[in-house]
């Protein structure tokens, strides 16, 4: 190839390369002014005053919505503390009601069981019938109706002398309400070889010592002095009460004396 060919390949290779990159360049300029925003028509500052007022309008109605929407949230909360208060007092109600029920219902059972324990006894006693002993008659049994025999007639054994109670003794018990329960207090019990005063509280009116069913020992009190005794552990409702003298002698326990069972009412 000549040399002149060959520069005249070369200056067509560069006239070339310059026009495809006026191309290009041209091309790229076109995309670029597509893709760009339009140019923001101009604003007078009457526009913008006016569009300022209204976004401060607007600015003062949601301050105004969110100042409503706060006191009802107030009012909201105020509601729920009281309705909270309501549902405190209703359940401390019904805990002292569900307390009552209760008592109610221990006391039914044992009126329950005295009623059974009466009925049982009135039918021993009807299928039982009085008992009499036998009177022999008055003349002999050789005699033909003569008196003053010696088959003479034989008289009832005399009847069992009653034990006297507590009350009669001078040893008796007294309740009233205080110390948060029940307060107790007592005659002195005045038996030889005394050791100590036994406090008894039951659920029914039958009370034993040592304590059984139903029966609670209180307190032992070991000073004779001591007459009184304040039960802040007594439960609400209808409680029996009893003290117990004790007594000791050869090494053994005894009850000298009892005092009447009296009752209350706790609150």
């Amino acid at each position: 190839m000549s040399r002149r060919l060959r520069r005249l390949l070369v200056s067509l290779a560069v006239v070339v390369s310059l026009a495809v990159g006026w191309f290009s360049i041209r091309t790229a300029a076109d995309l670029a002014a597509a893709a760009a925003p339009p140019p923001a028509p101009p604003v007078s500052m009457q526009a913008l005053r006016a569009a300022l007022e209204q976004e401060q309008a607007r600015a003062d109605s949601l301050q105004q919505q969110l100042n409503d929407l706060l006191g009802a949230t107030g009012d909201l909360t105020t509601a729920i503390d009281a309705t909270k208060v309501n549902v405190t007092a209703d359940g401390e109600t019904a805990a002292q009601l569900r307390a009552r029920l209760k008592a109610a219902e221990e006391r039914l059972k044992v009126l329950t069981r005295l009623l059974k324990e009466a009925s049982a006894r009135l039918a021993a006693l009807g299928a039982s019938g009085p008992t009499v002993p036998p009177v022999k008659p008055a003349g002999g049994t050789s005699g033909g109706g003569s008196g003053g025999g010696s088959g003479g007639g034989t008289a009832p054994p005399p009847a069992p002398t009653p034990r006297p109670t507590a009350a009669s003794s001078g040893f008796s018990l007294a309740l009233q309400p205080g110390g948060g329960g029940v307060i107790a207090s007592w005659t002195t019990c005045t038996a030889s070889g005394f050791s100590a005063y036994a406090v008894v509280r039951s659920l029914d009116s039958e009370i034993h010592y040592p304590p059984e069913d139903r029966d609670t020992l209180v307190a032992t009190l070991t000073s004779p002095s001591d007459t009184s005794y304040a039960d802040g552990a007594a439960p609400a409702g209808r409680a029996w009460y009893r003290v117990y003298c004790l007594t000791r002698r050869d090494g053994e326990t005894r009850t000298a004396a009892a005092t009447n069972t009296v009752s209350i009412t706790v609150p």
